[in-house]
């Protein structure tokens, strides 16, 4: 039986994936096939290459408290109330990085991402992992989902995570890339590629809530919409999951690294509520 695990972006909550990743591996739940979007696909693409979740941890943990905070700052950022708005997660960022991009597309030159994915994978193509493995990216020119299955993982995986308007688009073979939550930020429906047989997938970006009280200006009912609109295109991708392991980390904010360990907690934590039933249903396959 083939098992495939589709990894959602999330920023700072797609750590948790690495605590989805524990316990799946101590109730010996195999998996064959990754694919991930953004965080997800740095996290798949380490798992795939390193097969442990435990090294996959200590890799992102020494690059992210020892590296990525000295030079983002990204602990001022975090302590600033003000961090979940994206606006402000930019402000904080054109102030924080010494070297900004000169480039008209982005607020933070792509040298630093490049260096920590330089830094923390590889030098290999994309067929060349352990785990066969695929990411996400949106084409920012005709507006559709690549699905990178070949090809020199460190760009592929570049590309997946390129937030749009902090991280410039990337290049590959001529066509531009972004962020491939934009398109698909839960990849279930890329791991049809693989053809597996059992398809798990964690995700880290929260449900819909219900409102209490109906939007009163422009912007807070723009936003709402925005929500609804991507709730509904995440239900219609994620139709044909056989297991949803959702932790709880809705009230994390996607910039939040230093709360990685809460994060892996938490993915520990789903994915324990759901071992029964997973163990369950594939015992029926």
């Amino acid at each position: 039986m083939k098992i495939a695990l589709a990894l959602s972006g999330g920023g700072a909550r797609a750590l948790a994936h690495i605590g989805v990743l524990e316990i799946l591996e101590k109730n010996n739940i195999k998996i064959d096939c990754i694919t991930g979007t953004s965080m997800g696909a740095i996290i798949g693409a380490l798992y795939a290459i390193n097969t442990s979740c435990k090294n996959v941890e200590k890799i992102l943990k020494d690059y992210i408290f020892n590296v990525m905070f000295s030079k983002m700052n990204i602990k001022k950022m975090q302590d600033d109330s003000k961090v979940s708005s994206t606006r402000n997660f930019i402000r904080r960022a054109k102030e924080a990085v010494k070297y900004g991009s000169q480039e008209d597309n982005s607020f933070i030159s792509n040298s630093m991402f490049e260096e920590m994915i330089d830094t923390i994978l590889p030098n290999i193509n994309i067929e060349d992992t352990k785990i066969p493995f695929a990411c996400v990216a949106t084409n920012i020119t005709n507006g559709t989902e690549k699905v990178f299955t070949k090809g020199t993982i460190r760009t592929r995986v570049l590309a997946s995570a390129s937030l749009p308007g902090i991280f410039p688009p990337v290049n590959i073979d001529n066509i531009y890339y972004t962020d491939g939550a934009f398109v698909n930020v839960t990849p279930v429906t890329a791991t049809k590629i693989f053809k597996p047989d059992f398809v798990i997938a964690s995700y880290v970006i929260g449900e819909l809530k219900i409102l209490e009280a109906i939007p009163t200006n422009s912007k807070s009912i723009i936003n709402r919409c925005n929500s609804i609109s991507n709730h509904l295109l995440y239900k219609e991708l994620t139709k044909d999951v056989d297991m949803l392991i959702n932790p709880n980390v809705k009230q994390t904010s996607w910039t939040e690294f230093n709360k990685f360990d809460l994060m892996v907690y938490e993915g520990k934590k789903a994915t324990k509520n759901k071992i029964t039933e997973l163990n369950q249903k594939l015992n029926n396959i």
